[in-house]
């Protein structure tokens, strides 16, 4: 009884996260008819990699990978794919292919998995609204990630309004995008999306309110390691360049 107990708890832990974090369903069907194998894969493969390691140097190693073999990822996800015809494997492929900046090839790729039975959870859905807008689909990213519903983890939903903010600027929607920005920004860490926000508020004219993000971005980069910083370090760059200049008028 007790074991018994002890799965079924191990159950609904695992359905609790997968709800919250917005992970594709197909694991739900694994959790629930095969409730120990289904389960323990899921923490395995969903719940430990968040929970072991320091995610700063593991994106390290990551992009030093990729600098020194920049298809790597790519060209293992087609080879798995080769092997396996499956959607876990059509989403690495397209994720592979997003990461490398090529995001046609990823947007492509995530049209045929939403179009698969069971590929169109709200995440995919996600990936596939941004590789749109950063391939030149405004439009259309738009009307993919408009109603998706909030998730309960609140970096995830701050990335996808953020996301969201991002192509209305672009479709020339300015007080909407500045509305999303406003409620969000300071719920979400990180340079890039105050960089964006700042960017916002200088086309918006508002440089006050522009100089106020660029200060906090400047102020936030200054507390990061040089690991930490990375790609964000050419949006630092500018955001110095943009505060000095506001200080001079």
């Amino acid at each position: 009884m007790p074991y018994f107990i002890l799965t079924i708890l191990v159950q609904i832990l695992c359905v609790v996260h997968l709800m919250k974090s917005g992970r594709n369903k197909l694991w739900l069907t694994a959790i629930i008819f095969l409730p120990i194998a289904g389960s323990a894969a899921y923490f395995l493969l969903e719940i430990l990699p968040d929970l072991t390691g320091n995610r700063h140097m593991r994106y390290a190693k990551k992009k030093a990978v990729q600098k020194v073999d920049p298809d790597r990822e790519i060209r293992q996800a087609r080879e798995r794919l080769a092997l396996t015809d499956s959607l876990t494997n059509h989403v690495q492929l397209a994720d592979a292919l997003a990461d490398s900046g090529r995001f046609e090839e990823a947007a492509d790729c995530y049209a045929e998995i939403i179009a698969k039975p069971h590929g169109n959870d709200d995440r995919t859905l996600v990936k596939y609204a941004r590789a749109l807008f950063e391939s030149g689909e405004a439009a259309k990213a738009l009307d993919i990630i408009k109603p998706i519903a909030p998730v309960a983890v609140a970096t995830e939903n701050g990335q996808r309004e953020i996301l969201k903010a991002r192509i209305h600027a672009e479709l020339g929607q300015l007080d909407e995008a500045d509305k999303i920005f406003g409620a969000v920004i300071e719920k979400v860490s990180g340079i890039e999306a105050r960089g964006h926000y700042a960017a916002l508020l200088l086309q918006m004219g508002e440089n006050d309110r522009a100089k106020e993000q660029l200060t906090e971005l400047c102020t936030l980069a200054k507390r990061m390691s040089h690991a930490q910083l990375d790609d964000d370090r050419a949006i630092v760059t500018w955001a110095h360049k943009e505060l000095d200049q506001l200080q001079d008028v």
